[in-house]
């Protein structure tokens, strides 16, 4: 016989407050709504507006983590994949070893060690995101890690090919390739995949997920391939650039919809 220890916040002795969990839908709304002015902001303004979106989602993300979870795991995962995704960035701008040369612009604010302080950021928000949306598709012990590693690194291209379009930084060894992969080196998804993979397993075993939890993660998910699609026409009229990760977000979607209507 086995024993399920219920490790989230307990209702019935009073768990976070509604302000706390009316927080995390305000960050999220202030992102959506950035983010629908972006598109059409003059250049200077997009620079400082996409920090602030940045931001948003990523507060939005961590407000959740600490609200439907365990609060120890949700520090740890704050902190694990913080510090893994700047130290690998760090590493790979002064060396280009893991991702492929980069250069990044001060577009994006101050930086550290040469990486902006908004990317790790990405990252975490990105494998919270991944986290939540992977457990509802499957529970494996090895199949939930890997579709959490593909979510996520469908996410950090999606990101990436629309950051390189605004010059917020450059792939020295993809210079003027554009194609269906979109502009993003194939040594940055097979690193990104990787890397996640381990912060997915290294994290993901003790997390707690239920129907509730999901619905910020996958409407954040859902609103950056609409945000994707969008802005991939605006900025230059070509969306078969991002029709690769385009397709797999949006085959990950309908896999996150089936099983949710299959399991009800």
């Amino acid at each position: 016989m086995s024993i399920r220890v219920y490790r989230g916040p307990h209702r019935e002795m009073g768990g976070p407050s509604s302000m706390i969990k009316l927080s995390a839908w305000i960050f999220f709304a202030l992102g959506v709504i950035s983010s629908s002015f972006w598109p059409f902001c003059p250049m200077d303004r997009k620079d400082s507006l996409t920090v602030f979106i940045i931001l948003f989602f990523f507060l939005a993300s961590t407000c959740h983590a600490f609200i439907w979870w365990d609060i120890a795991w949700a520090a740890t995962f704050m902190i694990v994949s913080l510090a893994v995704s700047f130290s690998l960035l760090a590493i790979n701008s002064a060396t280009g070893l893991i991702f492929g040369d980069v250069t990044y612009t001060y577009r994006l604010g101050a930086q550290i060690l040469f990486v902006p302080i908004v990317a790790p950021l990405i990252w975490s928000s990105s494998c919270y995101s991944a986290i939540v949306i992977a457990r509802r598709i499957s529970r494996g012990v090895f199949n939930g890690p890997l579709i959490a590693a593909l979510v996520a690194t469908s996410l950090l291209a999606a990101v990436d090919s629309l950051f390189i379009k605004m010059k917020f930084h450059e792939w020295l060894t993809w210079v003027d390739k554009p194609n269906i992969y979109g502009n993003t080196p194939f040594k940055f998804f097979g690193s990104a995949f990787l890397i996640t993979f381990i912060i997915m397993y290294l994290t993901g075993e003790n997390s707690k997920n239920d129907r509730y939890s999901t619905k910020m993660p996958i409407l954040s998910y859902s609103w950056i391939i609409a945000f994707t699609l969008f802005s991939a026409r605006i900025l230059n009229n070509n969306v078969a650039e991002f029709a690769i990760v385009l397709t797999t977000m949006s085959l990950i979607l309908v896999s996150f919809i089936y099983k949710s209507i299959k399991n009800n």
